[in-house]
């Protein structure tokens, strides 16, 4: 079965315009983000949340990416890193059906991951990228981005 997930990359600033802050649906952003990235497989927080936080843990210590700061260039190294044959990009998130949105929120250091279940219309967590693998790690075999990255440069 699919567990179908789109990852969204939002500066954090446009959470602001809204009183839910980082829990706030994810439509409210569509125009904000700068990737809608739509996965076909694994889009359950024990899976895709904890790719997603280790993935940001990875390219702040490994690779230099310290204050996350530009959304752009976060968001294609996302597509470029996450992409396999059932990967797509939206022009909204709104333009396909999936079961969970995950926002990552850049532009300060300390990144934080939203996940939001849309059959259920509530948001699952609102966590910085430490909490995250804490409390969704369930030792699978999540991809290590150093040799990841090692072989496919």
């Amino acid at each position: 079965m699919s567990t179908r997930n789109l990852t969204m990359v939002v500066n954090r600033a446009d959470a602001q315009h809204n009183h839910l802050g980082f829990a706030c649906k994810p439509t409210l952003l569509s125009d904000k983000s700068y990737v809608n990235m739509y996965l076909h497989h694994d889009g359950y927080p024990e899976w895709q949340g904890v790719q997603l936080a280790n993935w940001v843990k990875h390219m702040q210590q490994d690779q230099g990416f310290t204050n996350f700061g530009d959304a752009s260039r976060i968001a294609s190294h996302l597509v470029k890193d996450f992409h396999y044959n059932s990967q797509y990009l939206y022009p909204s998130v709104d333009c396909i059906d999936h079961h969970y949105t995950y926002i990552l929120w850049t532009g300060k250091p300390d990144v934080w991951i939203s996940c939001y279940d849309n059959y259920k219309s509530e948001n699952v967590f609102v966590l910085p990228i430490e909490k995250v693998i804490e409390k969704y790690n369930n030792e699978m075999d999540y991809t290590d981005w150093n040799f990841y990255r090692l072989n496919t440069n």
